[in-house]
């Protein structure tokens, strides 16, 4: 079980380290700190070049909301964010931004880390998102998507945002996994690739 913990808490560090930030410098009590506005570790040509898996993100803005981008590669895996939007801190608390796009190695997270019976264990209400198996979590607030070698995960303040973004999808390592053999859809309006061989069970090795 600690592996599934550390997959599901440490994904936001960076926009923590951020927002906390912010919290400290929001000055007396009764003022409404500041918005964050995040500046990420990871450039766009970065993730373009990026080779290690395929990455998706929403595009360079969404709804007038800017991008930000983090690579982390600390904690158990190394994973990708396109964060959009500011988000206002309060008291020593960080805060969520309005919308992630998180990708991840399908060898690391993946359906089968769900697949438990205990008491309180996430239960997944599984679907189909531009033909490939995906599952809500969290009320529709999340959405994992199994697509080639990555799983994206989408965060977003309503199930129907959450379904905006995930039809906003669009390959941003494109050529660099080109250059690999390996498909990327390119536009939003392409089905994603399916979930390669052991993506969906666990028995997908990494590297």
């Amino acid at each position: 079980m600690i592996r599934k913990a550390v997959i599901l808490f440490s994904v936001t560090a960076a926009v923590g380290a951020a927002a906390g930030f912010a919290a400290t410098r929001g000055g007396s009590a009764g003022v409404s700190p500041p918005d964050v506005a995040l500046k990420g570790n990871f450039s766009i040509a970065q993730a373009q070049a990026f080779t290690d898996f395929p990455l998706y993100n929403a595009g360079s803005s969404l709804d007038d909301m800017p991008l930000a981008v983090f690579y982390d590669t600390g904690g158990f895996s190394p994973s990708v964010s396109f964060i959009y939007g500011d988000c206002q801190a309060t008291d020593d608390m960080g805060c969520a931004p309005p919308v992630q796009v998180q990708v991840w190695p399908a060898c690391i997270r993946n359906p089968s880390l769900y697949k438990s019976s205990r008491p309180g264990a996430l239960t997944p209400e599984t679907t189909s998102i531009r033909g490939v198996p995906a599952a809500f979590f969290e009320d529709g607030h999340r959405l994992e998507i199994q697509t080639g070698t990555s799983t994206v995960v989408v965060f977003a303040r309503s199930r129907d945002e959450v379904l905006q973004v995930a039809s906003a999808l669009r390959g941003v390592n494109v050529a660099a996994q080109a250059s690999r053999g390996v498909n990327v859809a390119a536009r939003a309006s392409e089905a994603l690739p399916p979930p390669a061989a052991g993506a969906l069970d666990g028995t997908l090795k990494c590297g």
